[in-house]
């Protein structure tokens, strides 16, 4: 039994299975994380090369046979060719891409992570801002949208008001205030261990209301914000390591950017 289906998605991951053949994953608005096969669509004379490549948001008709899914015709909508010429910029979008591959399931619609992604490929594509900030808004944002948000509103111990500094328990999903962490180290029951940096990160007030922000914006405008550049080392770490230590895995791509970054 064979089914016609046109869907729009990013094409996050691809695999060469011959000379011009290849198999793409594309995460959809309509069916999700897909895989695709591609006959001859690698070869530069080939109408969809520019469709399919990594990166490109296009418009696919689909043919499914089985479990299969094979292109019918494609036009692509947007490339983000500046992404392209960038070693580090490329390096960060393989990272997004392997994010975004990783939390969408198969076949199920999330077009809010669907969103995410996209600006976050525009943000690289065409505005000028520290591509770290980009990450670190992408990663909290992407921890927000999959379910890991933590409460940001008050310590998450004592409910009072945060105010100075104050450290977020990745694990726990919270922040708490300085009064509450002390207390909590204190305890003898506190198992601090040579990663105890994993577990409780500082929180400058700036770095805590960038993530208020990140949390509360709506997608297309969740990068407009600014940080000062002697802020923007701790917001790196505090993001990366919340969506890490909840997606309980690393990412060689990301461990890619970061021996490139100049």
């Amino acid at each position: 039994m064979t089914e016609d289906i046109e869907v729009t998605g990013l094409v996050v991951r691809e695999t060469q299975t011959g000379e011009a053949d290849k198999v793409i994953t594309v995460f959809t608005d309509k069916l999700g994380r897909i895989t695709v096969s591609g006959k001859g669509v690698s070869s530069l004379k080939n109408k969809y090369a520019a469709s399919v490549q990594l990166f490109s948001y296009s418009t696919f008709e689909l043919r499914k046979k089985g479990n299969f899914y094979y292109i019918r015709d494609a036009y692509y909508i947007e490339n983000f060719m500046n992404i392209r010429y960038d070693i580090e910029k490329l390096a960060l979008a393989n990272y997004i891409t392997d994010v975004v591959c990783d939390f969408g399931q198969e076949e199920a619609e999330d077009n809010e992570l669907l969103s995410l992604a996209l600006n976050t490929l525009y943000a690289l594509s065409n505005r000028d801002l520290p591509l770290d900030l980009i990450k670190a808004a992408f990663e909290f944002r992407a921890a927000v949208i999959e379910g890991f948000m933590p409460d940001l509103s008050v310590c998450g111990r004592c409910g009072c008001e945060l105010e100075g500094d104050a450290v977020i328990d990745v694990m726990n999903g919270r922040v708490l205030c300085k009064k509450c962490r002390g207390e909590i180290e204190n305890d003898p029951d506190f198992i601090r261990d040579d990663a105890s940096q994993k577990i409780m990160i500082r929180l400058s007030p700036t770095v805590l209301a960038a993530m208020r922000y990140i949390e509360s914006a709506p997608t297309k405008k969740f990068i407009s914000f600014t940080i000062d550049k002697t802020e923007l080392p701790l917001f790196s770490l505090v993001c990366e390591r919340y969506l890490l230590n909840h997606m309980e895995h690393g990412f060689s791509s990301l461990e890619y950017y970061k021996k490139i970054k100049i």
